[in-house]
């Protein structure tokens, strides 16, 4: 693997400020098992291949690896979340990939799991129902008024603390999007 200091900016009043920089780690075409070698290397240190198509293939990597960095930050920062790391081995960025089908899987078991516990709450059922219909749709609930993230994310909390390690661990990304999205700002004070 080869690595770069990429810069991570923030946007502020139109313009982005740099925030600092973070080391991110990207594979060679041969490293991800394509019989092919860089021709040469560009300015900054990329390799640049011969084939255009090939050259697509390693720029569309490239962009994948710089986007699971991002989504690794704190927003707006060049901090990593907490329990986070960015991969540095070829294994490492091909588990964090994922497959696309077990995250969706894993996000309606968190919701299954989620909705039968609710009750536990003591809530009545209208409360029950607002709570999980914002579990449901997590940008619905970065736009509710702080109050109310607030309370939902005291619920979240409580839920986590229900589950076993394996569940915590299979839930954890839903679990952090939705805690994001009770620390996004209310989106409506601009208006």
């Amino acid at each position: 693997m080869q690595s770069y200091q990429m810069e991570v900016s923030k946007k502020v009043d139109g313009a982005y400020v740099a925030q600092g920089k973070i080391e991110v780690f990207y594979p060679l075409l041969n490293e991800l098992g394509m019989n092919v070698e860089a021709a040469k290397n560009d300015e900054e240190g990329f390799p640049v291949y011969a084939d255009e198509k090939v050259q697509y293939v390693f720029d569309a990597v490239l962009a994948a690896v710089k986007a699971a960095a991002r989504n690794k930050l704190i927003s707006g920062t060049a901090t990593l979340k907490a329990g986070l790391s960015i991969a540095s081995t070829v294994e490492e960025l091909l588990e964090s990939g994922g497959n696309k089908g077990d995250a969706l899987a894993a996000v309606r078991e968190f919701l299954v799991a989620f909705k039968a516990w609710l009750p536990k709450t003591g809530k009545s059922e209208k409360v029950q129902a607002a709570v999980y219909d914002l579990a449901r749709n997590r940008s619905g609930l970065a736009m509710q008024p702080d109050e109310k993230k607030e309370k939902f994310s005291k619920y979240l909390s409580d839920f986590a603390e229900t589950l076993t390690e394996e569940q915590a661990a299979r839930f954890s990304r839903p679990l952090i999007a939705l805690g994001e999205a009770c620390e996004a700002g209310d989106a409506l004070d601009d208006m």
